[in-house]
This record gives C-alpha cells, sequence and structure tokens, in this order.
C-alpha cells in the first residue's frame, strides 16, 4: 500500500534489514526498496532509523513499522500537508487503528495513545518544562513511529538517539524541550496491534514507564502498597470492557478475561519495577531480562 500512495510524487523506499531469511529481502528488491543491512548484534531502534533516513533525500521523511498497514492512499499526503503548512513543525504522527478481533483492553489503549479525531499541536507555548505535572509532559512528548513524519532539516538538528526502546518518545521530548512543535494528523490511518501474551506485554509497559520516570517524572504506581488496589480497579475495568462485547462467542471471552485478569496484574509491577528499579544496578539482572527481545 506503500508504493500506491497518491499526491505526494514517487516514493523513495527504505527498509533496513538485520538478517531476515524468510524472503522478505527478495520482496522488497522486487518493490525497489533500498535496504540497508543491520548487523544482527548492533540493531537498535534509533540508529537503524536513522541509518535508514539517511540515505533518503527528501525532505519529509515517513517513519512507519513492517505491520502497519495504511488504510488508504492518502496516508502519506496526510502526514505531508502539515509540515508544508507550518514550517514550525518539526514532525507528524498519524493515528493507529485496531485490527478486527484485537483484544478491548488494547483497544482502549491504542485508542489512548495513538488514536483521536481531532488535529493536535504539541509545543510548551512559553511555559517551564519544569512547571508542568508528570500527565502534562506526557502528553507533549506523545509521538509513534509506528506512522510518524520527520521534516530532514529538524532530523539533521537532532537525530534519534540509539536507544533500544522507546526512540520516537525520547527524541520527542528532546524536540518539545527546545522549543519545537510536533502535530497529530488523525486522517492518517494505520491499522496496527498486536496479539502478545499478558507477559510480554507488561514487558513493553515496564520498559515505557523506565522511559516515562526519566522523560516526564512520572510515577504511576508510587508504591507497593498501592498494588493490590490497583489490581482489583484495573481487573474490573478490563471486565467490564470484556462484557460490554456481545458479539464475541464464550471461548473468545473466556480467553479474553484471563488474559485481562494476568495483566492487570503484571502491568502493576511492571509500572512500579520499570519507574522505581529499572536504574538501580543491582537490579540489571532482571532489568535484562525483561528488555530482551523487546
Amino acid at each position: 500500500m506503500w508504493v500506491a500512495q497518491q499526491d505526494v510524487g514517487k516514493l523513495e523506499l527504505v527498509c533496513p534489514d538485520s538478517g531476515s531469511r524468510d524472503g522478505t529481502v527478495d520482496r522488497l528488491r522486487a518493490a525497489g526498496a533500498r535496504i540497508p543491512a543491520i548487523a544482527r548484534g548492533s540493531f537498535n531502534h534509533g540508529e537503524t532509523r536513522n541509518r535508514a533516513v539517511a540515505v533518503t533525500t527528501a525532505d519529509f521523511v515517513i517513519l512507519s513499522v513492517q505491520d502497519a498497514v495504511p488504510v488508504s492512499t492518502a496516508v502519506a499526503r496526510e502526514l505531508v500537508a502539515p509540515l508544508v503548512r507550518d514550517p514550525g513543525l518539526a514532525a507528524t504522527y498519524g493515528r493507529q487503528q485496531p485490527r478486527p478481533g484485537c483484544h478491548p483492553v488494547l483497544v482502549e489503549r491504542i485508542g489512548g495513545w495513538a488514536g483521536g479525531s481531532e488535529p493536535v499541536v504539541q509545543e510548551l507555548r512559553g511555559r517551564a518544562w519544569d512547571a508542568l505535572e508528570p500527565l502534562q509532559r506526557l502528553a507533549l512528548v506523545r509521538y509513534d513511529h509506528v506512522l510518524a513524519c520527520v521534516r530532514r532539516t529538524a532530523w539533521e538538528k537532532q537525530r534519534f538517539e540509539p536507544a533500544d526502546f522507546g526512540e520516537d518518545v525520547r527524541w520527542a521530548a528532546r524536540v518539545v524541550r527546545g522549543g519545537g512543535r510536533i502535530a497529530f494528523a488523525p486522517a492518517a490511518v494505520v491499522e496496527h496491534s498486536h496479539e502478545r501474551s499478558a507477559f510480554d506485554e507488561a514487558r513493553r509497559i515496564y520498559c515505557d514507564h523506565a522511559n516515562l520516570r526519566e522523560l516526564v517524572g512520572l510515577v504511576a504506581v508510587p508504591s507497593r502498597k498501592a498494588i493490590p488496589g490497583n489490581v482489583a480497579a484495573a481487573r474490573a475495568h478490563y471486565r467490564a470492557l470484556v462484557e460490554a462485547h456481545t458479539d464475541v462467542d464464550a471461548t473468545t471471552r473466556a480467553l479474553w478475561l484471563a488474559w485481562g485478569d494476568k495483566l492487570a496484574e503484571y502491568e502493576n509491577w511492571a509500572q512500579y519495577l520499570g519507574a522505581r528499579c529499572s536504574r538501580r544496578w543491582w537490579f540489571a539482572p532482571v532489568d535484562h531480562w525483561l528488555r530482551r527481545g523487546i
């Protein structure tokens, strides 16, 4: 679908690869893509994207992932248009639409992070970063490389950090804190969601909250004493989300309920440990284990 995008001229297609053996490289070459080779042992999300952007020549570079599918031929145009209209914008990002059959909990989360129907421009507007609450800061750095477009000059000024996780939010924080602006473009939409175990979903939450403590000062679970009450509240909420779906069979509902119950417990520990322990030297072996393969 990317090669079919309209009203933006011919797209340069660049797809970094770190050793695929399933025919991916052949299919990419057939589509006319350039394929920077990334040594498997040296892969990280930030530097891989830097290498991909570096071999392009356009003023605006769209960033996405292999399992995000544009829902129309206008996605590229909708991402680029705000950057053309407003030379002060550093980047845009689009909306994510969950795949059919996505767990209701994840539908809610995707909507909260990469959903919405109204355009938003994220900027400090003269406010002092240190005077903002963590959730206010979080709203300013919302940005996701599942679907985004960066102005080349903004990327040249501040390249992505060589981070194993969250390179997009880390970059957004530097841009906004430096007086830059990022825009949400809700008319640019990709279909994107995952089916992971509750534990793997919680591992990503752990990584998120390690980053968010560092970037915006967010501590969602202030103490271990808060965890039991949080778990109970989360389980009740997740069960309500599942029960609201009357169009699924009993087996699916049972699986959804069990997954939500597990996530409610795992995620609270993930939030607590990510914010409180991830940077401590004595926690390093567990930190490495939780981050493996993320």
